[in-house]
């Protein structure tokens, strides 16, 4: 007797699970920062540099702020920033790819020449230099990232419009005069809105990782505590050649390692279920 086997509804799989739970004690963290003093992280409370012990799990920096404190807060500013750039990337990115992949011939050679000049420039570089100039505000930093981001999700959302443009029933449709972007919206959607939960995945990912690298690098916003911030200071402090890098670099750069660790199981399980060549390729 031959048995049917059951198509997997597990979107996730035990990677992307675990990747889930990582990331859900962030967000639960972060959470628990909003319910923080406003002053928490940023005022004085212990002598400089002093150790871990009682109310102070992690000790106090340079200027007698709490570490812990510190850490959440900048959970929630890292998680923020990461999230809005993520959606914001993927807004544009499905914009772009969509109108590239339904619209005229010359509409989608140019919308792929000023992809293809994007691709060219180095992301973090340009990140860098563009918050110099222009600013470490919370806004600008996710107006950059997304204006820097968008290129790669863009060039694979077009090939899945491209894909989905090809099915027989919509080649029918457009000729019957049916309007390119309902089409798309009403008949394409099933095979191209879950490529979205990738990319917004890999986008907040790459997010954190350049915010942090901004941040370390003393060009992120020195008003609002994040992990990058802190690093920053245990660099500038010259805290490795004491063993105060243990309760103050150690957990700022766990963090970030966890979070984007987190972040790229669950992309990479999402992909491998949605993307029939990476599911073939993995059997």
């Amino acid at each position: 007797m031959m048995f049917l086997r059951a198509p997997n509804r597990n979107l996730l799989g035990p990677q992307g699970l675990i990747g889930l739970g990582i990331l859900a004690v962030v967000v639960g963290i972060a959470v628990y920062g909003t319910v923080l003093p406003d002053d928490a992280g940023r005022a004085r409370v212990a002598e400089p540099y002093a150790p871990p012990g009682g109310e102070l799990p992690l000790g106090a920096d340079d200027l007698g702020r709490n570490l812990l404190d510190q850490l959440i807060v900048g959970a929630g500013t890292s998680l923020s920033l990461a999230f809005i750039v993520a959606a914001a990337t993927t807004v544009l990115a499905a914009l772009v790819g969509g109108a590239a992949g339904i619209g005229p011939r010359w509409l989608s050679a140019t919308l792929m020449r000023g992809t293809d000049v994007m691709l060219v420039l180095p992301e973090l570089i340009l990140y860098i230099l563009a918050a110099a100039f222009l600013g470490q505000s919370f806004g600008t930093r996710v107006a950059i990232l997304a204006l820097i981001l968008w290129p790669v999700p863009a060039r694979v959302l077009r090939a899945a419009v491209l894909t989905a443009w090809s099915r027989g029933h919509l080649e029918v449709a457009r000729a019957m005069g049916a309007p390119r972007w309902w089409l798309l919206l009403r008949h394409g959607s099933y095979l191209i809105g879950p490529l979205l939960i990738p990319v917004f995945v890999r986008t907040a990912m790459r997010a954190i990782i350049y915010d942090a690298t901004l941040s370390f690098l003393g060009l992120g916003d020195p008003t609002a505590p994040s992990w990058g911030t802190t690093l920053f200071w245990v660099q500038t402090n010259g805290v490795f050649l004491s063993d105060a890098w243990v309760w103050w670099a150690l957990p700022p750069g766990a963090a970030i390692t966890l979070t984007v660790l987190a972040l790229a199981l669950i992309g990479i399980a999402v992909e491998e279920r949605l993307n029939p060549a990476l599911r073939e390729a993995t059997r």
